[in-house]
């Protein structure tokens, strides 16, 4: 069945919405914030997101831009605001659907129902990076370099995907963070040098490899192709 992440800081109506969907057969993955949110996205593709309007470190709507760059799973806003500007909005943002707390469960499940019929029929449209000898594909969770495919960790794949669509661009660390994780934290910098240092570890990126990722004294980094 689907995955649903849930983003909702009120624990009842998360419990509430969680018990109902569950009962309806999907898979339910909540956080109550903007960065438990980013950090669900490393454990799972979402097949749709439900997304709370006011979170305590952030505004949904723009969360939902961040989204955009890492999944193209719908998103329905779910929040107490009925204003049109906040619709307009909502879906400029990114977002596919808007209800209004409070709503009837049994509507809830038919917009949901809604959404992933929709977007199955755009399964092939997923976010997809080719270049010579690279492909990442953030839908199936793969990158094919040299002819060779690997599954890699979700925060390891969005970073390189990150780097392939500015090729040749420097990007701070502080961009891959919070384009990963939508906030900022002290030990950002350690984390990204862990996460590039894994990330070329499981491409097995070596002297052969036809592209690299650079770093400068800045920490910032680069995907570069190697011409041999």
């Amino acid at each position: 069945m689907p995955h649903i992440l849930l983003v909702e800081d009120d624990s009842d109506i998360m419990r509430i919405n969680r018990t109902f969907l569950e009962s309806e057969g999907y898979t339910v993955h909540c956080a109550d914030s903007v960065q438990t949110a980013s950090f669900k996205l490393e454990e799972c593709i979402p097949d749709l997101v439900l997304l709370d309007v006011m979170l305590p470190d952030g505004d949904g709507m723009d969360f939902c831009s961040i989204l955009r760059t890492k999944t193209q799973a719908p998103v329905i806003f779910l929040t107490a605001r009925d204003e049109s500007e906040s619709v307009i909005k909502g879906f400029r943002s990114g977002g596919d659907d808007y209800i209004t707390k409070p709503y009837d469960l049994n509507v809830l499940k038919a917009r949901i129902e809604a959404q992933l019929r929709r977007n199955s029929s755009k399964s092939q449209q997923h976010p997809r990076i080719e270049l010579p000898n690279l492909t990442v594909d953030l839908f199936a969770g793969t990158a094919i370099l040299d002819g060779n495919e690997y599954s890699l960790p979700q925060r390891e794949l969005q970073i390189l995907y990150m780097l392939a669509s500015q090729i040749g661009s420097r990007i701070s660390y502080q961009e891959i963070y919070r384009s990963i994780y939508g906030c900022n934290v002290d030990d950002s910098k350690n984390m990204i040098r862990v996460n590039i240092s894994r990330l070329k570890k499981h491409l097995e990126m070596d002297d052969m490899s036809t592209y690299e990722i650079a770093s400068t004294a800045e920490c910032e980094y680069v995907l570069r192709r190697v011409i041999f």
